[in-house]
């Protein structure tokens, strides 16, 4: 059973790493014009929906994990907030996005164009975050 867990958990780790992406495909959008910014900014908002899910599946399944290892309750504590960060911050750059995409046309991109390139910064910075603290535990 633990590996059935470790699999989902290593599985969804691999869907997370699109927050390492998100910083740089974040900084294309103000390239991009009109129709094209919304189409874009509307995959972006889909690969944020998918990663959410992930971290979903990783804390549930990290949860499992953790209950047979024996790790330090400041790793836990550690692991937990970094996590619910994580998770808090991509709820609010989905709502970015979709104020973002409330226009079809492309004419509100720009309004929230700073808040996601910040927010996706932000997530990417605690992504690698957590997969050091995962990599190395104390």
């Amino acid at each position: 059973m633990v590996q059935v867990f470790v699999f989902l958990h290593v599985l969804a780790a691999i869907m997370m790493g699109i927050y390492l992406l998100l910083p740089f495909l974040s900084m294309r959008i103000q390239a991009l014009t009109g129709q094209a910014q919304f189409g874009f900014l509307s995959v972006l908002f889909a690969v944020n929906r998918t990663g959410q899910m992930a971290l979903v599946i990783a804390l549930l399944s990290g949860g499992y994990l953790v209950s047979k290892v024996g790790n330090s309750v400041a790793w836990m504590i550690v692991s937990v907030v970094l996590f619910l960060a994580l998770g808090a911050l991509t709820g609010v750059l989905g709502g970015a996005m979709r104020k973002a995409l409330s226009d079809p046309s492309g004419s509100k991109v720009k309004d929230h164009l700073g808040k996601i390139k910040s927010m996706s910064v932000i997530c990417g910075i605690l992504f690698f975050l957590i997969v050091g603290v995962m990599k190395f535990p104390f």
